[in-house]
């Protein structure tokens, strides 16, 4: 079958990844061989050094988290190390509020009682603090394809933060501080090399190997890191939406797996001296991967390809920190291209409508271009100014191959002979040609020691406007219309710090998503059905009451209460159609701590816990109940280290979770679901031996006891997806 990658394509990013490597290579000098200091990034840090980490999400000021406006985290590189996560989303999973969903093949990211779909687009997710979420779905990639090799920590930001970051930061914000030299050599030292690389095998058919060098010299630092993963994925027995069954009557069980591979390739370059503060970045992101139970609830018997690609180039420039005028400009070109062979019925299906089954191929491409100035600096004592605009324009340029073995815009006509394949229109026909233009402007203003007290003074606005052309294909001509949509996003937080570890903050603000292109304009496929007439942006009220307190050097707790009213959420609809579907209003409460224990000579113990319950108070329910997402979670973790050998174990427990009653109308589904999904318990471990100062093996097991868990599939259909079962991956890690 033919691709929508050609090699010129492939050369393309081989050969932009080949400049910026031969770039870093020419400025190296010949190293001297010197006993060397590990680099900051690998370092172990106390509970107390720890809460000392200063952020920027939140505020794009560097603070520390309980100082910030904002309920913010910090998870070091050391931390992922020890516990074993190796994905945005093993960290998620242990914090508070954050739970797995799941939709067709993949794991989403669901928050504070909101179930989340497929397109995985209600974190805003930043890389240096440049957006990094899909340009087609505005999904962000937070599962394995994105990994965490190349990131020296990650900022968490809960709930909502459009007031600074504009469209996607409806549940948070995710920021990944990438690995960078920790600093510039003088005249008289030579260049210096960091190097990292690990392999990893164990069961499932899984393989993965990464490598990251970061290297500096006078005039040049840079960072080059490569992964490769590939896994056959977790396969099971499981019923679909097709209603087949066998010659009892019953209905049959298909085979589904999760088999994916994925690569990455990232460059990043820092010139010093008179260009200090200009970073040039290039993200090269490629995997493949299934349909799960199939795209129209029917098991594919053909595993066909079903490729994405991503290039990211980014050139931005940050001033100095502290300057009195402090400047950055960003600017980012995203294309995403697309390689998709979907199966959606097999051979024979629908009584033999279909004897060949219906497969679609589309091979396309989306490119964005976005850019952003901000200048911030102090107006008076104690009072700081930020202001930004940002602009972003997606286009589409049509598609390099799209038919189908059927006719799918008449499903009642009689399939076309075998190899006759039916050409198939562009899957964005009505914008084809026509940019989508997003225009944001944002002020902040913060107020330190207000009426002379340890209160500060946050307030925050931003004004979003989403603006295109595009053809009215279901109009005789498909005339050209105007369609726009804008938002304002207003925040204020209030931080009480009457010690210097505590601190009481009261935050209120709206955040907002606007229907992304995928979500708007979807025609000539099956894919997707869009509606761009009647779409509205999804929008995010909410206040947060939140204590942080140290009560030890040893032991920090927190606590947030929280009231949400989501309106207006998009996802696809039973039947594939993308809409606005429900609104709703939770509360809920998240108490978590951080401990630690020095146990002297013989080690040091550190474990963190976390507690999360939601309430719904108006929307979708049974009976009252939340629905789709769990009521109750609880984390806890906990790692011993001393001398060359850490331990880690974290258990994660979720509780039922309730169906809607819509979910349970086909008397033949429902004695297959019961009306909630049990709760469920895993626990993971992890060991790693420092074998020398340049070797390090692992042992990492996840759902050690093998339990049979499952997360819950929306809609009226009769299976839930099966959670993967126990995972064990050996490594060796060495270091140079």
């Amino acid at each position: 079958m033919p691709r929508s990658f050609p090699l010129a394509s492939r050369r393309r990013g081989m050969l932009l990844a080949a400049v910026l490597c031969s770039t870093t290579a020419l400025a190296h000098e010949v190293p001297e061989e010197e006993d060397e200091d590990p680099p900051e990034w690998t370092q172990s840090l106390s509970l107390e050094e720890l809460l000392r980490v200063e952020l920027s999400t939140p505020s794009k000021r560097l603070q520390l988290a309980r100082e910030a406006p904002g309920v913010a985290s910090v998870v070091t590189r050391e931390q992922m190390r020890r516990f074993g996560w190796t994905t945005i989303d093993d960290i998620l999973f242990s914090q508070p509020g954050f739970f797995p969903s799941h939709d067709f093949e993949r794991t989403t990211v669901g928050a504070r009682g909101l179930w989340e779909g497929w397109n995985n687009n209600h974190l805003l997710l930043l890389v240096d603090g440049v957006p990094m979420n899909d340009n087609d779905l505005a999904t962000a990639f937070t599962w394995d394809i994105s990994p965490l090799f190349l990131v020296k920590s990650v900022e968490i930001l809960r709930g909502p933060a459009s007031a600074l970051y504009g469209s996607s930061a409806i549940n948070g914000v995710i920021a990944l501080n990438t690995l960078s030299s920790s600093h510039t050599l003088e005249d008289d030292e030579r260049l210096e090399i960091n190097n990292e690389a690990r392999v990893r095998a164990g069961n499932l058919g899984t393989v993965a190997v990464d490598a990251v060098a970061v290297t500096r010299s006078r005039h040049l630092s840079a960072v080059v890191g490569f992964q490769h993963q590939h896994t056959d994925g977790f396969s099971y027995l499981s019923y679909d939406g097709s209603e087949r069954t066998d010659a009892t009557g019953a209905l049959q069980r298909f085979l589904v797996n999760n088999r994916r591979d994925s690569s990455y390739l990232f460059v990043k370059l820092e010139p010093s001296g008179v260009l200090r503060g200009l970073s040039l970045q290039y993200h090269l992101q490629d995997w493949n991967h299934g349909t799960g139970h199939g795209w129209r609830h029917w098991a594919p018997d053909v595993d066909g390809p079903m490729r994405d690609r991503r290039h990211i180039a980014v050139a931005s420039y940050r001033s100095r920190p502290g300057s009195p005028l402090e400047q950055e400009y960003v600017f980012k070109y995203q294309r995403h291209e697309y390689d998709s062979h979907v199966r959606f019925y097999p051979s024979g299906a629908m009584d033999g409508s279909y004897p060949f089954g219906v497969t679609e191929v589309l091979g396309t491409a989306l490119d964005e271009l976005f850019g952003r100035a901000q200048l911030s600096g102090s107006v008076a004592e104690g009072l700081s100014l930020l202001g930004g605009v940002e602009y972003s324009a997606t286009l589409y340029g049509g598609d390099s191959v799209h038919y189908a073995t059927a006719d799918l815009s008449d499903e009642s006509r009689d399939p076309p002979a075998p190899l006759t394949p039916v050409r198939l229109g562009p899957v964005y026909e009505s914008i084809l040609g026509e940019p989508l233009s997003n225009v944001g402007a944002y002020t902040q203003l913060a107020w330190n020691r207000l009426l002379a007290l340890p209160l500060s003074l946050t307030m925050g606005l931003r004004y979003d406007l989403k603006f295109f052309h595009y053809r009215d294909l279901a109009q005789p001509g498909t005339p050209r219309r105007f369609k726009s949509y804008d938002q304002l996003s207003p925040r204020i937080a209030l931080v009480f710090t009457p010690s210097p570890v505590f601190s009481l903050k009261f935050q209120g603000g709206r955040a907002f998503r606007a229907p992304a292109p995928g979500e708007l304009f979807g025609s000539n496929t099956w894919i997707l059905k869009a509606n761009v007439e009647g779409m509205r942006p999804e929008q995010v009220t909410t206040f947060e009451l939140n204590t942080d307190w140290s009560i030890s050097p040893q032991l920090s707790w927190r606590g947030t209460l929280f009231h949400s009213r989501y309106e207006n959420l998009i996802g696809f609809s039973d039947g594939n159609v993308v809409d606005n579907l429900l609104s709703q209003t939770n509360v809920g409460v998240e108490s978590e701590f951080l401990v630690e224990v020095d146990l002297g000579g013989i080690g040091r113990l550190s474990g963190f816990g976390n507690y999360t319950y939601v309430h719904l108070l108006e929307g979708a329910g049974q009976s009252g109940g939340l629905t789709w997402a769990p009521a109750h979670q609880a984390k806890v973790g906990v790692s011993y280290q001393r001398e060359r050998l850490s331990l880690a174990l974290q258990g994660r427990y979720q509780g039922d979770v309730l169906r809607r009653e819509e979910d349970r109308m086909n008397p033949l589904y429902r004695s297959l679901r019961p009306e909630r999904v049990p709760a469920w318990f895993r626990l993971d471990a992890n060991v790693r031996y420092q074998i020398t100062s340049w070797a390090a093996a692992e042992l990492e097991v996840s759902n050690l006891l093998d339990t049979e868990n499952y997360l819950v599939r929306t809609y009226d259909l009769p299976f839930d997806y099966r959670m993967e079962g126990r995972r064990i991956l050996g490594s060796l890690e060495v270091n140079l």
